[in-house]
């Protein structure tokens, strides 16, 4: 950092100008630009611990825990899987999951919510949530939050796709949207949901691995992104 601040023509004993009255607001507006979604991140990860933590009282007196399956299960008809991540994190099936589903399939069902829990998928969540309260007024934010939460949904489908056959986690997935699968409570993950026929679609699909040359330049491009800015800042220091 020393470095690039030479290199820029800014030394330590440099008075940096903007710093007046009239330079304040320059100041405080960015600064304030990059304070809110961070409050706001803070914010949304004490409020989806706080409803963890009240599900998780009401999943220690009503739901029974299964060596077998390592997963907490509660005494209902409908067919219903989902993970309450956090620090301590619970893996829920429902009764009418374990009647519906095959041994092979039930696995890849759990594998998939067990994804969430090791990717801490709830702490990308709440930051795309937070970025959409601070920001609501844009497309972009609203757009992210969908996307990223399904973009979730299709990691846990891969890391679980790895470990079980894909034949397994579709015709589980498929079974629970056809047997009308309940909607995860607040802060959890759901194996099924709205997004289940566009996951559907795209585990069937034939698809071919990206060429090693795509992805070089994808990461080549995610590493300069960041040293755009400071490489602008320091155009005039290279004269």
């Amino acid at each position: 950092m020393s470095g690039l601040l030479r290199f820029c023509g800014l030394t330590f004993d440099a008075r940096i100008p903007g710093t007046g009255p009239v330079g304040v607001p320059a100041i405080a507006v960015p600064a304030l630009v990059a304070l809110l979604p961070l409050v706001c991140f803070g914010h949304e990860l004490l409020r989806a611990r706080r409803v963890r933590a009240r599900h998780r009282g009401v999943l220690d007196m009503v739901g029974r825990r299964s060596a077998r399956w390592r997963a907490t299960v509660l005494d209902h008809d409908t067919p219903a899987a989902y993970c309450l991540p956090g620090r301590r994190p619970r893996i829920v099936v429902s009764a009418g999951a374990l009647r519906l589903l095959s041994p092979a399939q039930l696995e890849s069902v759990l594998e998939h919510e067990r994804a969430h829990v090791a990717g801490r998928h709830h702490l990308a969540l709440a930051a795309t949530v937070a970025f959409a309260r601070v920001f609501r007024w844009l497309p972009l934010a609203r757009e992210a939050r969908a996307q990223t939460a399904l973009l979730l949904e299709m990691a846990a489908d891969d890391r679980a796709l790895r470990r079980h056959p894909r034949e397994a986690l579709v015709s589980a997935l498929y079974a629970m949207a056809a047997g009308h699968a309940g909607h995860a409570p607040g802060g959890a993950f759901s194996v099924g949901g709205p997004d289940a026929v566009v996951r559907l679609r795209r585990m069937l699909e034939a698809r071919r691995r990206p060429h090693p040359a795509l992805c070089g330049v994808v990461v080549a491009a995610a590493v300069a992104a960041p040293l755009l800015p400071p490489l602008l800042g320091c155009a005039p220091g290279m004269g």
